[in-house]
């Protein structure tokens, strides 16, 4: 599958098989993946392989909790279908310092504050990684999603992974064999999300 195609037919996948995904292949998709850019090539990224279903039945648990507590309401299967994928991917964020951060902090800290947490360079990296991953895993034929649903219990689930700061756990992306899904939501005009200046 070239790239083209891979980005026009890749969905959300949140419904897989219960065929087993082995972790070389996994490996694969993650080291193609590391060759995404990120800022002052700083590749500030971390992933965590979880195949125990103990360990995601935890992250589960808290997340239903956290949910209920904060909503009120029982937590809908949107935020915790990942215990029904074989492999679960933690995506976390590593501390991303770029080379101006130290001179705008001491000479403009408003500007620093909004370069790092409004622009968010290393965040915007991690997210490029997860971006690539989405895209091998779905040309090698795996179904996988985006999660940040559950990262309503971010802390807890931070916990049970042993995920210190200042790493930071950002998605959960489940990956396995796909139940595919019928269709793919529409995008956007092309019109409505550009604007040319000349």
């Amino acid at each position: 599958m070239d790239i083209i195609e891979a980005i026009k037919t890749r969905k959300s996948i949140r419904k897989f098989t219960n065929e087993d995904v082995s972790i070389d292949k996994i490996l694969d998709i993650i080291n193609i993946s590391a060759n995404s850019p990120s800022g002052g090539n700083s590749q500030n990224w971390f992933c965590l392989i979880i195949k125990n279903r103990d360990i995601l039945k935890k992250i589960r648990s808290e997340t239903e909790l956290v949910y209920k507590k904060v909503i009120g309401k029982e937590t809908p299967a949107v935020y915790t279908f990942f215990t029904d994928a074989p492999i679960v991917l933690a995506i976390v964020e590593k501390p991303y310092v770029g080379s101006i951060d130290a001179i705008l902090e001491k000479t403009d800290k408003e500007r620093n504050y909004i370069r790092k947490f409004i622009v968010n360079p290393g965040l915007q990296g991690v997210s490029s990684f997860i971006t690539h991953i989405l895209l091998v895993a779905h040309s090698e034929g795996l179904g996988a999603c985006w999660m940040t649903g559950p990262l309503v219990a971010k802390q807890e689930i931070e916990k049970i992974l042993e995920i210190d700061k200042p790493d930071n756990l950002v998605a959960l992306i489940p990956m396995g064999n796909k139940i595919e899904r019928q269709s793919k939501t529409a995008r956007k005009d092309i019109s409505e999300i550009i604007k040319i200046i000349k």
